[in-house]
């Protein structure tokens, strides 16, 4: 064979290696051809296999891009899929030496228009959050947990004639006389003990020092931690008499939260706003006459509900399933008080949807489970996952194998091909692992060029097998290096589910002992622990 079909042949198995990575990976000339494409990356950009060979790089720009799309401070740029729509992806590029020495780079892809799309809807509903608080009509404002004045909105710097900035860090006390400060003192610290919600009448202070009777509600919320995060109180001037039922009719109707109202003996539902209606999706006259309980998704979390007011007489800010008409479900921020109207008893319920700001902090918590070099679990994510199934198997009294799988001799690589080439070899160990191991056996990278799996429902001699899989599966992967491809090998330790209280960390204990094994015999091997090792 000629000089460049050898080289043909030894760059399509260089590239044959990033077919099973999940992530996106091209090849391009140093002009921006493409000259090689995995499966990833055309499953992401929705080409057909093979379609994006021989394309220029610059026509996955968007089309309204004036410049070229570079990457962002965050290292993140857009591409355009196939049928015209943008993805965002983080870009890493490195250099690449063809195998007749031309230049050329390797970029690897991955999507995160998600996590793009979920800060936006984040930062929507914040700054939706600020203008529904700046425009109410009503005075309101903000305490944190040590008392102090936090916020207020425009209408309370009309109402009181006191400015923002001159109560903002201060309590009540700097703000109003003693004795007055210490009634709103003893209502706010009643509160924060009982949680909830709570009205009375009380001297307000007004600029100039002067005060006026006023209605209070006030109600305690809670930080991201579900912590105390402090008081929010909402001012009526009892000089200007009550609100009309068409003003409080008004006021329900533009509110952006659902309120509902059901009579506690049967639970049928008297009254719902519109918000509320378009939730559920039926109108309101479809509402009136049904049951509370029938849009409770989950049975446990409405008892979680029944059980908070029977013990407190309110429920704040729970997060509750509903579902709506079609079958569908949403994620709300759920508040019920109990009351007397004119002489009947009643739950007050509000719902604030949450789902979108759920999925955001879901796929948060998603990221933050994942080893950021390889996509696996971390190592604090897999003990969790796989202390699950350990308990699964004791409960049920099923088999359950781990191994410990470490790469050999690898900081020889590092040494050798630099801490680059070391972070993609440990990437395709990953990803060849992924290749072999069944869709619910936990992956996880414990440090450095160590690696563990639990596989559910495996005996000892089942996972010899499968680890076996593995480690020909790695040694047979060719890794791109600066200077061509190399290989590697592997030495796994396995351990069986000992008895019936055998932990997770003695269980990696054991495999760890024969991982040492492994090494001591040569490495390159599968050795399963025995006792005595």
């Amino acid at each position: 064979m000629s000089p460049s079909g050898d080289a043909e042949e030894t760059r399509a198995a260089l590239w044959r290696a990033f077919d099973t990575l999940p992530s996106g990976v091209c090849v391009t000339t140093d002009t921006g051809t493409i000259l090689y494409a995995n499966p990833a990356l055309h499953r992401l950009l929705r080409y057909a296999p093979g379609g994006l060979t021989g394309s220029d790089l610059a026509a996955l720009e968007p089309e309204d891009a004036v410049l070229p799309a570079l990457p962002d401070a965050s290292g993140e740029r857009p591409l355009r899929r196939l049928d015209g729509e943008t993805v965002w992806v983080s870009e890493s590029v490195g250099p690449l030496t063809g195998p007749l020495g031309e230049r050329q780079s390797l970029r690897v892809y991955t999507d995160v228009t998600h996590h793009r799309q979920a800060q936006a809807a984040l930062r929507d509903q914040l700054l939706m959050k600020e203008v529904l608080f700046e425009t109410l009509p009503v005075p309101v404002f903000v305490k944190n947990a040590a008392g102090e004045y936090t916020d207020c909105n425009d209408a309370f710097e009309r109402y009181t004639g006191l400015e923002r900035r001159s109560i903002v860090t201060k309590t009540a006390f700097a703000v109003m006389d003693p004795r007055i400060a210490k009634a709103h003192a003893d209502q706010d610290r009643e509160l924060t003990v009982n949680w909830g919600q709570r009205s009375y009448e009380e001297a307000v202070p007004f600029v100039g020092g002067t005060t006026r009777l006023s209605s209070l509600t006030k109600a305690v919320f809670c930080d991201s931690a579900g912590n105390l995060g402090g008081i929010v109180g909402v001012i009526h001037d009892l000089t200007e008499g009550l609100p009309s039922e068409e003003r409080l009719q008004a006021i329900l109707e533009q509110s952006p939260i659902g309120v509902s109202v059901s009579r506690r003996d049967d639970g049928k539902i008297i009254f719902v706003n519109t918000r509320f209606a378009e939730l559920i999706g039926l109108t309101r006259e479809d509402l009136i006459g049904r049951q509370a309980r029938d849009y409770y998704l989950d049975r446990h979390q409405r008892e979680r509900v029944i059980d908070r007011l029977r013990s407190y007489g309110s429920v704040t800010n729970m997060e509750v399933q509903f579902r709506r008409a079609d079958g569908s479900s949403f994620w709300t921020l759920f508040t019920v008080n109990q009351a007397v109207i004119q002489g009947v008893q009643v739950n007050l319920a509000w719902i604030y949807d949450y789902t979108d700001r759920r999925n955001m902090e879901e796929a948060l918590r998603d990221m933050a489970s994942r080893d950021p070099l390889t996509g696996i679990y971390n190592r604090r994510s897999f003990m969790e996952l796989a202390r699950s199934q350990l308990a699964r198997a004791h409960r049920f009294n099923e088999p359950l194998s781990v191994f410990v799988l470490d790469v050999d001799h690898f900081k020889r690589i590092n040494d050798s091909y630099g801490h680059a080439t070391g972070d993609d070899a440990l990437r395709m160990v990953a990803g060849g692992c992924q290749a072999i191991l069944r869709e619910y056996d936990i992956l996880g990278r414990l440090g450095g060029e160590e690696f563990v799996v639990v596989l559910p429902g495996a005996t000892a001699e089942e996972s010899r097998v499968v680890a076996e899989r593995v480690r020909r599966h790695l040694s047979r992967m060719a890794i791109p290096g600066p200077e061509g491809r190399f290989h590697l090998t592997s030495s796994i330790g396995i351990s069986a589910l000992d008895n019936a209280y055998d932990t997770l960390e003695k269980a990696i204990h054991r495999a760890d002992l024969a991982l040492y094994r492994a090494k001591r015999e040569g490495r390159n091997r599968v050795v399963v622990y025995e006792p005595g090792m």
